[in-house]
């Protein structure tokens, strides 16, 4: 009897283990990453560039199956010690992007000097006017139509864990210029991956004739995409287009829903204090006898950059209207400052400090909620335990023994000489075999299978030498 409550305890024990892992599962409940040191380069990563491999910035090339091609994203990964969680800021680039590099990892931008190195920071290169989105057909020049919201949402974080042991939960997204309102839409459509988005000098609000005629504009101009108007979203008005879903003003009130956090800025196109003093450090990095070539260059730059910041800023007032209507917290900041890299430079310190925030509150957030539903799990697991123990520690009934056969002679004794020796008297074996009633099932014994269920329904729901770094790039996302 012990041997077997032995036998009995161990096997609830052992379904107890398994119901609390699956439990663990159910609400979301992860081991801590690995971190790893962050001079170590992963498989298919290099050093692009001495400064680079100072700043420990990888860049790795990747086959995606939702871009139908290969892909560099470049890391830099943290520094934390092992048993810390990972967060990333991943930063979409401009308009002026190229399948290289991020214009996010050079020293114009400021980023990488301004972020902490407890945070992994992701920068995908490539997608130059692809707007980082599905699109419904391949754009001009290409085989297959990109899928960049899935690439950022779901390959690329999977990517990152295995690699880098960044977690798929509580990051963060930048963009800026043509990336701004992609970012935010990317945040949307995957909250459980982003808690926080950030847009700089965004456009908002595409849904309507003036998006349907600049977005392909902008795209034919500078990317040599002439179909952008039916292959990104399907033509506006006809069945099955998405411009409406990639639309923020149409989109922004699910943040608050999310509990995301929404950051969006611009400037005014007038240039500020802080960007002139980054474009005239930038120029005396240049020989003195370019100078006739980089300033006419640059001021022709600085004037376009005013009319697209202008831009920006009418749209981010109207998205700002629209998000005081509904209540929405989210934050926007206005101040000086033109449509270029020196601009968005300026305010990264800050930016930085204020993003790192968000995503230790966010983190804090999960840690607490997932926290609770394990006290709310856990003592349905001691009570399906329980009840598993008592369901299997029910004694087996032994058969009862046939009763002793005595037998009388009923004849009166007589000598051996007399009659002959009598036949001993063999008696059957009965045996008594257990009944169970007709119709009745077997027990059933709780599995944890049976209590990861329960749980669930009590709990919430080829590299090629790479192209030199610009000093002084064109200035316009």
């Amino acid at each position: 009897m012990r041997g077997g409550g032995f036998g009995v305890r161990r096997r609830v024990v052992t379904a107890l283990v398994v119901v609390t892992s699956t439990a663990g599962a159910l609400i979301g409940v992860a081991g801590q990453a690995r971190a790893v040191d962050p001079d170590t380069l992963r498989p298919g990563c290099e050093w692009r560039t001495p400064d680079e491999e100072a700043q420990h910035i990888q860049t790795c090339t990747l086959y995606s199956e939702a871009l139908g091609r290969n892909v560099v994203v470049q890391v830099r990964a943290s520094d934390q010690a092992p048993g810390q969680t990972e967060q990333a800021v991943y930063f979409l680039d401009g308009l002026g992007s190229n399948d290289e590099y991020n214009n996010w990892a050079t020293p114009t931008s400021g980023a990488v000097a301004a972020y902490s190195t407890s945070y992994n920071l992701v920068m995908p290169a490539g997608g130059k006017g692809e707007w980082d989105t599905n699109w419904q057909s391949a754009p001009t020049g290409s085989t297959t139509a990109p899928q960049w919201d899935t690439f950022l949402g779901e390959e690329l974080p999977a990517y990152l864990n295995e690699n880098f042991d960044i977690g798929t939960s509580d990051n963060a997204i930048v963009g800026v210029s043509m990336s701004g309102a992609p970012a935010i839409i990317v945040a949307l459509n995957h909250p459980e991956v982003f808690a926080v988005a950030r847009s700089y000098s965004g456009f908002y609000e595409t849904n309507n004739p003036l998006g349907w005629v600049l977005i392909p504009i902008i795209q034919t101009a500078r990317a040599d995409i002439d179909n952008g108007l039916s292959a990104m979203w399907g033509l506006p008005l006809s069945e099955g287009n998405t411009w409406a879903d990639s639309d923020v003003l149409s989109r922004i009130a699910e943040a608050k829903a999310n509990g995301q956090t929404i950051i969006i800025s611009t400037g005014n196109g007038i240039p500020s204090v802080g960007e002139l003093q980054l474009a005239w450090q930038t120029l005396q990095q240049q020989p003195l006898v370019l100078w006739p070539i980089l300033i006419p260059g640059a001021l022709v730059t600085e004037l376009l950059g005013v009319g697209l910041e202008v831009g920006a800023l009418t749209s981010t007032v109207i998205l700002n209207a629209a998000a005081q209507r509904m209540d929405l917290p989210v934050e926007f900041t206005y101040s000086n400052g033109g449509h270029n890299w020196f601009s968005w430079a300026s305010t990264q310190p800050s930016d930085a400090a204020q993003i790192e925030a968000d995503l230790a509150a966010a983190a804090q957030k999960s840690a607490a909620e997932k926290s609770a539903a394990q006290r709310v799990i856990a003592p349905q697991v001691q009570q399906q335990a329980a009840a598993a123990e008592v369901t299997t520690s029910q004694p087996t009934p032994t058969p009862a023994a046939a009763p002793a056969v005595e037998v009388t002679p009923s004849e009166p004794t007589t000598t051996a000489a007399e009659t002959p020796a009598a036949q001993p008297t063999t008696i059957e074996p009965t045996t008594t075999e257990p009944t169970t009633p007709t119709g009745t099932p077997a027990a059933h014994p709780t599995t944890a299978a049976d209590v990861a269920e329960g749980a669930a329904e009590a709990t919430p729901s080829a590299t090629s030498a790479p192209a030199a770094t610009p000093v002084v790039a064109a200035t316009t996302g």
